[in-house]
């Protein structure tokens, strides 16, 4: 009797350990590695910058050391990153707290380095982003972050790509929202292919392979070639996307780029719990008092947007209290800084 309770406890027990390892969050436990298990390939990170603007009221050329943080996160926070490459307006010029130990770490790289020359000069980020590909030196897996995005804590590359490099990972909000490019009831007034429409991208790094974004630009040749010709914009660029019928975010690429990828096999979704992406802007938040989640949380991932900054003594507090925050959280000076 004692033996057969005995075998009936184990079959129980392991009933229990296979429901334990079906559940997700479970099983992401024995599929990910630890935090300092480095990826079997290189995994390279790409900022876009517009160079340091001070004491202006566009709040997408401003510089309030958005990137001097950005770039100690990911030092911070995900050391078996490879390269850093700054893919800025020309010309290229190493930032101002940088020492020249920089080299050992990160290239500087310009829109020469990347765009075709009549296409140039170009201050439209959507325009910009679709010459990443051509940075010369990038590697196949790379991670794409704006420069007021930031690592806000230890994060595995596992968050990015699958273990042997075959796909990328997917936050699967982006995919649930897609849709035609055309104002539904609507005629589109272009007439090139288009990829599907996918809303406002998140304000999170985005993993990439250079070898499905260059199949996607394939796909969709003349759409990236008409992007690339629209050299700046206002606000959301959405009076271009508008006028041709389009939905206002036409010319942003990463919602359709994931798309992509998942609908031809190469990416695998995965959901971040909300408490992991945190966004902060001047326009919702105009005393920055989410500062304080970050700090107690601590999320994965977290943007802070100086939109809507609407004078100068706005962007002076803004600066102060970004920066008093940013010096806090990330008071560790990489080797390269002066």
């Amino acid at each position: 009797m004692k033996n057969k309770l005995k075998y009936i406890i184990l079959f129980l027990l392991l009933i229990i350990l296979v429901s334990l390892l079906l559940n997700r969050n479970v099983l992401e436990l024995f599929t990910e590695s630890s935090i300092d298990d480095p990826p079997a390939f290189p995994i390279d990170v790409v900022y876009t910058w517009a160079g340091e603007h001070n004491n202006t009221s566009d709040a997408r050329l401003s510089n309030n050391n958005e990137l001097k943080y950005s770039i100690r996160s990911v030092i911070k926070y995900a050391p078996w990153v490879n390269k850093i490459f700054i893919l800025m307006n020309p010309p290229k010029r190493m930032p101002s707290w940088f020492n020249e130990s920089y080299k050992n770490k990160i290239i500087l790289v310009d829109h020469n380095d990347t765009f075709k020359k009549e296409h140039m000069p170009c201050t439209n980020s959507n325009s910009i982003e679709t010459t990443i590909i051509n940075i010369p030196g990038l590697s196949e897996h790379f991670i794409y972050f704006n420069d007021d995005v930031f690592l806000g804590n230890n994060v595995s590359y596992l968050k990015f790509f699958n273990k042997d490099g075959s796909k990328i990972i997917v936050n699967d909000k982006r995919i649930e929202n897609c849709k035609s490019m055309i104002i539904e009831n609507k005629m589109s007034k272009v007439d090139f292919k288009l990829p599907e429409y996918c809303g406002v991208s998140q304000h999170i790094p985005f993993a990439n392979k250079k070898s499905i974004i260059r199949k996607y630009q394939e796909t969709y040749s003349v759409y990236i070639e008409w992007v690339r010709n629209i050299k700046s914009r206002k606000g959301t660029g959405k009076t271009i996307c508008n006028g041709n019928n389009l939905h206002k975010w036409c010319q942003q690429q990463h919602g359709p780029i994931a798309k992509f990828a998942y609908d031809n096999g190469d990416a695998i979704l995965k959901s971040f719990d909300t408490k992991d992406i945190v966004y902060i802007a001047k326009d919702y938040d105009p005393e920055l008092k989410r500062l304080d989640e970050i700090k107690q949380n601590r999320p994965l991932f977290f943007c802070v947007n100086d939109v809507k900054v609407n004078d100068d003594v706005e962007r002076t507090q803004f600066y102060d209290k970004f920066n008093h925050f940013m010096e806090e959280y990330f008071n560790e000076h990489p080797f390269f800084e002066v």
